[in-house]
């Protein structure tokens, strides 16, 4: 049995494997990560996978709940999985950004940019060789909508919906951020193309992804779990009993 953690920052996603098949996920608050020991207790898993963003406090939390169970913390590296990686250094390249890029070159979509709508929305592209040409990092929708109410005295951000020609504040709000998310992957995407020659879809994760998708023009696809998919090819790849 082997036990895969996706720490980002507002939740912990969590799923065990054994001979193949998955026998249970969910996730916990990642301010209460000692949630995971009933987890633990239940399934006692024999090797554990973690990708964390969450920071140093939270990951040594979780490392006390895993002592002595034998982990592979995930860190980005200029090669490997079959992806070459040119972050600058690579290793400063965000966990979940090179487990996301894993698991598409991995399940054959590249090229593709993959896109994580979540606290923040990061966009990157992914070549059709597995060369990771780089990414953007900007605030995701809440952040968005908390610095609009906080940096603007005329702007009351209450609740609105998307519409082509937004007549009231709400929706005002609502439909720039969304034109402005969706417009920088879709920035990212045609260049992707004009690098490649060829067509790119676009790969959503994150809990925004759904909203975020609706506004895209080009072929999409969504996938909760696409860090824990990179994370279970690693242990794959590492030769783990399980996966």
């Amino acid at each position: 049995m082997i036990l895969l953690l996706d720490v980002g920052n507002t939740r912990i996603k969590w799923s065990c494997r054994e001979a193949g098949e998955w026998c249970g996920q969910g996730a916990v608050a990642v301010h209460q990560p000692e949630s995971l020991e009933a987890v633990i207790a239940e399934f006692r898993p024999a090797w554990a996978g973690v990708c964390c963003v969450a920071g140093p406090a939270v990951r040594a939390r979780i490392e006390t709940l895993l002592a002595g169970l034998p982990s592979l913390w995930l860190a980005a590296s200029g090669t490997g999985h079959g992806i070459v990686n040119r972050y600058q250094p690579p290793e400063s390249l965000g966990a979940d950004r090179y487990a996301g890029l894993v698991a598409c070159w991995r399940r054959g979509q590249a090229p593709c940019v993959v896109a994580s709508a979540g606290t923040a929305l990061t966009v990157d592209a992914l070549a059709g060789d597995g060369e990771f040409l780089g990414g953007m990092i900007l605030p995701g929708l809440g952040l968005m909508r908390q610095a609009l109410g906080q940096g603007t005295a005329g702007v009351a951000v209450s609740a609105g919906a998307w519409q082509d020609f937004p007549r009231s504040t709400g929706d005002a709000v609502e439909t720039g951020l969304l034109t402005a998310l969706a417009g920088a992957v879709e920035a990212m995407r045609q260049r992707l193309v004009r690098e490649s020659g060829r067509e790119a879809a676009v790969v959503l994760a994150g809990g925004d992804a759904d909203r975020l998708a609706g506004h895209l023009a080009c072929p999409v696809s969504i996938d909760r779990n696409l860090v824990l998919e990179g994370l279970l090819w690693l242990a794959r790849d590492q030769g783990v009993a399980g996966a």
